[in-house]
């Protein structure tokens, strides 16, 4: 199968780049940004892509492609207005989502979303991440699974500094007894490709439906890998 990641360059992204670049029933991982990857490999290619507010370009590449995983988003409090979140949260991925739809009318989505997101809330930011979620299900249906972590600690770094790390670092300890809140990059990774490979996940996942389905990915990756060094000895 192959994958198309949309935000491969963010905290999410980029651990799932890392992640599908290990299984091997990925063929082919065409990663969406607007600057080139740190990753190589042989199965990777990256679509520059400077105007996110129209992918047709893209078409011909997203047909070949069977699910679209998208961890595009910006932080509330990053976001210099309300209009900038919503044209990032919303605009840009519905703008890739009806491209997506078209060339492949089987596609699958994969949408990283967040705790808390309600059409009802009193944050701006939980009605928007809310009705991307609704037009995502408008167009998708079935073929739609939304994940809705808490904080998300970054496994591999983060490219600037966001003041959520140094509130966040001394409960990371806790992460057992306050799995509600506390995931990290690579636990909502590997529970978003358990999702596009097949898996059974709650839709909207929260935290510990995530923490549960990556677990479980993990298990089921390595079993296939443990097969495979069998049939080659």
């Amino acid at each position: 199968m192959r994958i198309a990641v949309l935000g491969a360059t963010g905290v999410v992204g980029d651990s799932i780049v890392r992640e599908a670049l290990r299984d091997r029933r990925i063929e082919g991982i065409l990663a969406i940004a607007r600057r080139t990857l740190q990753h190589s490999h042989p199965k990777l290619d990256t679509a520059v892509h400077s105007d996110f507010t129209d992918f047709r370009q893209l078409e011909p590449a997203l047909a070949r492609v069977d699910v679209i995983v998208c961890a595009l988003g910006i932080s509330w409090y990053q976001a210099k207005s309300e209009a900038q979140y919503r044209k990032i949260t919303h605009d840009y991925v519905i703008a890739c989502a009806r491209v997506g739809s078209v060339a492949n009318p089987a596609l699958h989505f994969c949408f990283v979303s967040g705790h808390g997101a309600n059409p009802k809330a009193s944050q701006a930011w939980a009605r928007i991440k809310a009705q991307t979620e609704h037009d995502l299900e408008a167009m998708f249906g079935s073929r739609l699974n939304v994940f809705r972590p808490g904080y998300i600690h970054p496994v591999h770094g983060r490219e600037g500094p966001y003041w959520g790390d140094t509130i966040m670092r001394p409960l990371l300890p806790l992460r057992s007894v306050m799995s509600r809140w506390i995931t990290d990059s690579g636990e909502v990774a590997r529970a978003v490709l358990f999702a596009a490979t097949g898996g059974q996940v709650p839709s909207p996942a929260t935290n510990r439906d995530m923490i549960a389905a990556a677990a479980t990915y993990a298990q089921v990756r390595s079993a296939l890998e443990s097969v495979r060094r069998v049939g080659q000895v």
